[in-house]
């Protein structure tokens, strides 16, 4: 499965990923003129005209800028650990669930889901030997139910009560519910359309597990969302705050489209613990926005609905 074509574009909320996305560094080449016969009022308006170029590079900044890139996904292997590790900690930040264990969970059942990597030609082997083991990005399943035992989902079921103030904790206990943790995360700067195709090879992978009597037959998915809301300023009421849904940053922004089909169990602020996957810089004029994440619950069986939504969003 390959994305072709993909912008990765920074965003005035983020800040770029350094030594992944830093075009900072990026010059426009200067040609060589010493055998040319031009007059000095030619270089002069070469000099203005090259700084003109460096002062539109500096306002434009470095969240501004573009590259292209082509993603592939691939199944995830035991090279691809700490690179998963990462991104579920972009995720669940400090709470107290054991990202390791749950990282192989992951790599152990690599019959479903994909983690997304960068694409290389030929004569790029240089490149693709210094990044060959970066993740991008991951989207696949953890099921809750079947693996329930394990002490990683154990921890991670106990966070998700504790956020939904026991909200999810019915749908857990319920015997014949089969729920799994719907992950769909990558870097910030990768834009949305990614997601479908991924989410696209995720619904394949679903029915051919199926077919092949693995204990992926869901009854929900359970998805955790990053965004942010404008922070409540002293003596504002909370009311007032949340009035308006359209003031909701996401930080995957199909997300909201699935938010929309299944139900909120809880929402919670992570501005106390060093956010800075999805932090940025605000000028003292703009509004303050808190980080925070969103809990949903929709029925698998609306999973080709979310696939149709999703492609609608996007076209």
């Amino acid at each position: 499965m390959t994305i072709r074509g993909v912008k990765v574009t920074g965003t005035h909320q983020a800040r770029p990923f350094q030594g992944w996305f830093d075009l900072s560094n990026r010059k426009r080449p200067v040609e060589d003129d010493e055998d040319m016969n031009g007059d000095s009022d030619e270089s002069d308006v070469s000099d203005e005209e090259e700084e003109m170029d460096e002062v539109e590079d500096e306002q434009l900044g470095e969240n501004d800028r573009e590259v292209q890139i082509e993603f592939e996904g691939q199944p995830p292997i035991k090279a691809d650990f700490h690179g998963i590790k990462n991104l579920l900690h972009q995720l669940f930040l400090k709470a107290h669930i054991n990202l390791s264990a749950l990282a192989d969970l992951i790599i152990e059942q690599n019959h479903i889901g994909s983690i997304l990597r960068q694409c290389f030609e030929e004569d790029d082997s240089e490149e693709e030997d210094e990044t060959m083991e970066e993740v991008f990005g991951i989207t696949t399943l953890v099921n809750l139910t079947e693996h329930k035992d394990k002490e990683c989902i154990k921890e991670l079921s106990k966070f998700l009560v504790e956020k939904t103030g026991q909200k999810i904790k019915p749908l857990l206990d319920n015997s014949s519910n089969q729920v799994a943790l719907l992950l769909n995360e990558r870097f910030i700067n990768i834009p949305p359309h990614v997601s479908l195709p991924l989410f696209e090879n995720l619904s394949k992978e679903i029915e051919e597990a199926k077919k092949s009597e693995k204990p992926f037959n869901f009854t929900h998915f359970v998805l955790i969302s990053k965004l942010h809301e404008p922070a409540r300023k002293d003596g504002e009421s909370k009311k007032k705050k949340t009035k308006g849904s359209e003031d909701v940053l996401w930080v995957n922004l199909e997300e909201e489209q699935i938010a929309g089909l299944g139900e909120m169990l809880g929402e919670y602020s992570v501005r106390s613990e060093s956010d800075c996957a999805v932090s940025g810089t605000w000028d003292e004029e703009d509004d303050q926005f808190e980080p925070k994440r969103r809990i949903n619950v929709f029925p698998a069986s609306k999973f080709q609905t979310i696939l149709t939504k999703v492609k609608e969003f996007l076209s």
